[in-house]
């Protein structure tokens, strides 16, 4: 085994556990709707069905999308309830919502608008074609959701599409491939345009990635992957970790911020990559906001022991979140640490420094740590660094445009909110297209169905134009 491999496998055996199967050995029992036994045999089954699907209409492309947004519609409860049940992470609440967003507000087709320029040079047209097979690895955190936002995204761009789901959540997210083929080909009568494996597993991901037919690469997960992705040789669309501040300085709307802050921190117990994971905060109205969080329903720990034993229990000794808490109960999570509490508590605050290991670590737990700063550019500039240079996400609520501007310019992250809760940022209940892949590592940002595609170029000397004639 090279070395490249052993590294692809270690960093897949972190990220996505060490579920194994066999591959090239396996047998296929393909059941016709996309899922089959080895890697090999259902990326053959997705180019087969992209030399058809290339030739297809836009019509049929929408035929496809409708298809997908028609079929799912009354699934969403029972696929947020499987989810949950299957990952043992977030809530059924606001999976719905990230569903819905993924289902109704993803691009498809509508985005890839043809370019045309004419001048007394001629004609030329840029057009957006397929890449062919997309290899695409999907989360535990947003499993359907990646599964239904990517396939609508690529299937418009002409593409077929190779899952290597993760195996946390193989169960659903299988199901949901087998239901894509299923709505598909009722539709147009096209099969395998959606595929995956029964047994997903680390050397059925690696042997994807390696695999000569798979055109490009989409990796939405941890950043171990995403590298591993990007020095493939393939073209790499990478989704990789953030770790967000949310700025609040001494002229916010400290109401409006409180609410924003606690709702989108505690919104599906923190997984999102996009959920605000610190903040960072004025000392002129650090305490005020405090007091304004635990009215919105975050639990404030402030004995130190108490936040010792969160940290400890939290954090492994490799210094990663734990799994046992990833995406759990604020109150699971008290619980566990055997600190009391009333009511019902969605969020976990404290007051920490800037080097504190739950600031600046993703932790993926409705755990959010609040630093303070002596005045706005301490803010800014404390912001940054425990922002670590993901460029992924972050927010600030202020009323100074001074200041907005600042830090949006400074911050340089692929998302940038304002007075409002980073989910917003990936389109849920807000204006704008769904973000279920957010490309910061690579590149392109908050992802729609042209990124999935090669922007090609025609030139016609003579062409049409009817701003001049030419005899």
């Amino acid at each position: 085994m090279s070395s490249l491999e052993e590294q692809i496998r270690k960093i897949l055996a972190e990220e996505l556990g060490s579920t194994t199967s066999s591959t090239n050995n396996t047998v296929s029992t393909g059941n016709n709707k996309g899922v089959y036994g080895n890697v090999d045999e259902a990326v053959q089954a997705a180019k087969a069905a992209q030399e058809i699907f290339v030739d297809c209409s836009i019509e049929t492309r929408n035929k496809v999308i409708d298809s997908l947004k028609e079929g799912f519609t009354h699934l969403l409860d029972y696929i947020a309830t499987e989810i949950v049940n299957e990952t043992g992470m977030g809530t059924k609440e606001a999976k719905i919502k990230k569903l819905e967003n993924a289902l109704y507000n993803t691009p498809g087709t509508e985005d890839l608008t043809s370019e045309i320029q004419t001048g007394d040079g001629g004609l030329i047209m840029y057009e957006y074609a397929p890449f062919g097979v997309i290899g695409a690895v999907t989360p535990s955190t947003n499993p359907v959701e990646t599964v239904i936002a990517n396939a609508i995204m690529m299937l418009a761009g002409g593409n077929t599409v190779y899952f290597s789901v993760h195996p946390g959540a193989k169960a659903i997210s299988r199901w949901a491939v087998e239901k894509c083929n299923e709505f598909i080909e009722a539709a147009t009568g096209l099969k395998n345009l959606v595929v995956t494996i029964e047994k997903p597993s680390i050397e059925a991901a690696q042997e994807m990635m390696g695999h000569k037919d798979i055109a490009a690469l989409v990796v939405t997960g941890g950043p171990g992957v995403v590298h591993q992705a990007m020095i493939s040789g393939k073209k790499a669309i990478g989704a990789g970790a953030g770790n967000p501040p949310a700025m609040v300085d001494a002229t916010a709307n400290l109401s409006l911020a409180a609410r924003n802050i606690v709702d989108s921190a505690a919104f599906d117990n923190n997984i999102l990559c996009t959920a605000e994971k610190e903040v960072v905060a004025e000392s002129a109205i650090k305490d005020e906001l405090i007091r304004l969080m635990q009215q919105e329903g975050a639990f404030l720990v402030t004995n130190p022991k108490d936040i010792e034993t969160l940290t400890s229990m939290t954090i492994t000794e490799k210094g990663t979140p734990s799994r046992d808490y990833i995406g759990k109960d604020a109150t699971f999570i008290l619980d566990s640490a055997g600190i009391n509490y009333s009511g019902q508590p969605k969020l976990i605050i404290l007051e920490a420094d800037k080097n504190h290991p739950l600031v600046v670590k993703e932790m993926l737990m409705p755990i959010v740590p609040v630093v303070c700063a002596r005045d706005f550019d301490d803010m800014l500039k404390t912001a940054v660094e425990v922002e670590d240079n993901n460029h992924h996400t972050a927010s600030i609520h202020s009323g100074n445009l001074v200041n907005i501007n600042k830090a949006a310019h400074r911050m340089n992250t692929s998302i940038f909110v304002v007075n409002g809760p980073t989910y917003s940022g990936t389109g849920v209940g807000f204006t704008g297209a769904s973000a279920l892949t957010i490309s910061t590592p690579t590149g392109e940002g908050t992802t729609t169905a042209k990124t999935f595609t090669r922007r090609r170029r025609l030139n016609s000397p003579e062409g049409f134009s009817m701003r001049v004639w030419r005899d």
